[in-house]
């Protein structure tokens, strides 16, 4: 039942659409701009730094508030539930209709609550990536490869391990729009007007 309560409060909280809210608080419209995503990138795009900090922050702690919450509902197993679910939330949100972010400032919440030394790794090669390719894609996608290949690694619980491994599958699964545009060449690059 803990599970289940778990994965409810979670999808809630990871519906909260911060970049939505952020947009309409500064008089423009996240889903019909740049590239439609609520998430901090495109609030980079077309609300600026400290707007787009401020939905990565909160995008961040809503799914960090969930497995907390898991966790004191029902152990490490209900916050990994309530973990992913937060995930999955943010990435198809009720309160939009299904439509949803990348997953990625989630995810980066997740690993710091869940292990700094899956979210480490995960963090360099992100910030190696973007640094080298002005790609916020590819360092997305790669960095989650690398927490995915560090909760393979490092001794996690179980329960941990596979909600990570969602993390990493439902990163893809959202970025596919993405990998489509990087194999032709036309991925919006960091810092590219237009």
């Amino acid at each position: 039942m803990m599970l289940v309560l778990s994965a409810v409060i979670g999808y809630l909280l990871g519906s909260i659409p911060f970049g939505v809210l952020a947009s309409r608080l500064g008089g423009r419209d996240i889903l019909l701009e740049g590239s439609g995503n609520p998430g901090a990138t495109n609030a980079l795009r077309i609300l600026g730094p400290g707007w787009a900090a401020a939905v990565l922050v909160g995008d961040a702690l809503k799914a960090v508030l969930a497995a907390y919450l898991g966790l004191r509902l029902g152990g490490i197993a209900a916050s990994a539930v309530a973990g992913s679910f937060a995930a999955l939330g943010h990435a198809y949100s009720v309160f939009l209709r299904g439509r949803g972010g990348k997953v990625v400032a989630s995810s980066l919440g997740l690993l710091a609550f869940w292990d700094w030394h899956v979210l480490i790794p995960a963090v360099i090669v992100f910030l190696l990536v973007v640094a080298a390719t002005r790609l916020v894609a590819l360092g997305s996608l790669l960095g989650a490869l690398a927490a995915a290949v560090a909760a393979s690694v490092w001794p996690l619980p179980l329960s941990l391990r596979l909600a990570i491994y969602f993390l990493f599958v439902l990163i893809v699964w959202r970025h596919r729009p993405n990998i489509a545009r990087m194999a032709k060449g036309d991925e919006h690059r960091l810092g590219q007007r237009g």
